[in-house]
């Protein structure tokens, strides 16, 4: 009776467990191609009624590519550029040639971000900021998917000193006042933490069997551009 208990709990746990895979199961082109290191990042496309929310992660979005060993062009700069053009979400870039990024910016790889989520919840004595995200970088030479990563991130602006009045309104100026940038900076630090490092990083080409993909966040159903 005790073993079959034992092997009953074995089999739930391994059944409740998170499937992983490796970086370069995952991501294969990102070990193939070793010239793609200069990354353009264009307008997000913002699916929300958030409208300063991509202000947030346009200015929070480089360092954390950076310190993954890519160059990335400076954001302000590019996202100047395509206003100028008329462009000020990247939805509307939809069917342009990716070969044009690499004419236009010299860049070898784009990276589109996709604002899904972005709601300040409160309720009563409870409270959180719900951010959803989708990234996907691909190749502006072989038009390839080189990397895709989706999540949604809950912040709790709650309170809990133990006093429920105390607690109500800590939780009400919390929400109220969350500082957006801190949560767009982890949101970004959460998702490249499943991207292969690139070249200026020393650990490049080093990490493809690191196995911290979850193969569901790895397949986000972004659109094609």
């Amino acid at each position: 009776m005790r073993l079959l208990i034992a092997i009953t709990i074995i089999l739930f746990m391994s059944g409740c467990a998170t499937t992983t895979t490796t970086k370069e199961a995952a991501f294969p082109d990102m070990y193939s191609d070793v010239n793609r290191q200069t990354m353009l990042i264009v307008p997000i496309i913002n699916e929300t009624t958030a409208a300063e929310a991509p202000d947030f992660l346009n200015a929070t979005v480089a360092q954390p590519l950076a310190d993954k060993g890519y160059y990335v062009l400076p954001v302000p700069i590019v996202n100047n550029i395509f206003k100028e053009a008329g462009i000020i979400d990247g939805a509307q870039l939809k069917g342009i040639p990716f070969s044009t990024y690499k004419d236009k910016f010299g860049a070898e790889s784009v990276l589109f971000i996709k604002l899904t989520s972005w709601e300040t919840n409160y309720m009563v004595i409870s409270g959180n900021v719900t951010v959803g995200m989708e990234y996907i970088l691909v190749s502006a030479e072989t038009n390839n998917v080189l990397w895709s990563y989706k999540n949604t991130f809950v912040l709790d602006t709650s309170g809990s000193s133990g006093n429920l009045i105390a607690d109500l309104i800590v939780t009400a100026i919390s929400t109220a006042a969350t500082d957006y940038v801190p949560v767009a900076r982890r949101v970004h630090a959460n998702a490249v933490t499943t991207l292969p490092v690139g070249k200026y990083h020393p650990k490049y080409l080093q990490d493809g069997k690191v196995k911290n993909v979850i193969p569901e966040l790895a397949s986000a159903p972004v659109e094609r551009f």
